[in-house]
């Protein structure tokens, strides 16, 4: 349902809309239960962003905490060239390119530690380009 008719049906309810007879008078629990069908029409709030930078030395920020069951969007940006993002407990995998953000969105189903890290990076680098979401009830 729109504001501007729940506006309108709530004046209804109280008797002052324009040019509409008063349905009854009501106290403020019935103009509540107005506001509330309302609202629940309304379209949800975006998750928030998450933003996670990757470089030769390493993902900035290495920790990201997050909650079971809350949704974020996850920004992957490259700070020098091109990496790649993957954790493998949820199966995600992201390429990422310099000057191109990649972008997903994410629901962690379970708590936990999850290690993320750069899949094209092999040895000491491979070391280096490492993090972890932490994923708390």
């Amino acid at each position: 349902m729109a504001v501007g008719t729940v506006a309108v049906v709530a004046a209804a309810i109280v008797g002052g809309g324009p040019g509409a007879e008063p349905v009854r008078r009501a106290g403020t629990s019935t103009l509540a239960a107005v506001i509330c069908l309302a609202a629940a029409g309304a379209p949800a709030r975006p998750a928030p962003d998450v933003e996670i930078r990757a470089s030769g030395g390493g993902f900035e920020p290495s920790e990201v905490t997050l909650r079971k069951g809350e949704a974020v969007h996850i920004v992957l940006s490259s700070a020098d060239r091109e990496h790649c993002f993957a954790v493998d407990a949820f199966r995600i995998e992201k390429r990422i390119l310099r000057d191109r953000p990649t972008s997903f969105d994410f629901n962690p189903g379970r708590a936990g530690r999850f290690p993320f890290y750069c899949c094209l990076e092999t040895g000491n680098a491979a070391e280096v380009e490492r993090g972890e979401f932490v994923v708390t009830e």
